[in-house]
């Protein structure tokens, strides 16, 4: 990300402008994310825990709740795709 990388004081006013934007949306947690992160990593068992984690739980919690994910990272993408979940990378 380069020079757009954000210092966490800078995400966190990010943040509180979402929090206060009347199309933003924020969801609780399904009831049966847990289960699906289970089944989403599952591809992953033998690796060491990485960064894949953190994108499985957006994965599962993207198809608990019947959403697509959105993502610029092309591998994330792929990985959902190979497994049948609703993907996309914006133009």
């Amino acid at each position: 990300m380069s020079s757009q990388v954000l210092t966490l004081s800078q995400a966190w006013d990010v943040y509180d402008r979402w929090l206060n934007d009347p199309i933003v949306e924020f969801f609780p947690e399904p009831r049966g994310v847990d289960a699906a992160f289970r089944q989403i990593t599952a591809p992953l068992a033998a690796e060491t825990a990485s960064k894949a984690v953190g994108d499985c739980w957006l994965l599962a919690h993207a198809s608990e709740i019947g959403a697509a994910l959105v993502t610029f990272d092309r591998a994330l993408y792929a990985f959902a795709r190979k497994h049948g979940h609703a993907a996309l990378i914006p133009a």
